[in-house]
């Protein structure tokens, strides 16, 4: 079975495929420059890559439903 799991906010309505390039990201890696790229929504994917986790319908499938 092929899930399609989202990131939702029901404050503001904000829906975030999973399938779509998704990052957790712990800011306190982050520098004050990639902290105000991150702000503004311009942290590059290359930055997002190697400083967050990538979450995707495959890897979040594992942590939520053990792999199956």
């Amino acid at each position: 079975m092929t899930r399609n799991l989202v990131i939702y906010h029901p404050g503001t309505g904000t829906l975030i495929p999973l399938s779509d390039e998704v990052y957790m990201i712990d800011t306190g890696r982050l520098t004050d420059e990639e902290m105000q790229d991150l702000e503004q929504g311009s942290l590059s994917a290359g930055t997002a890559y190697g400083k967050g986790i990538r979450l995707d319908n495959f890897n979040m499938t594992n942590i939520f439903f053990g792999g199956k």
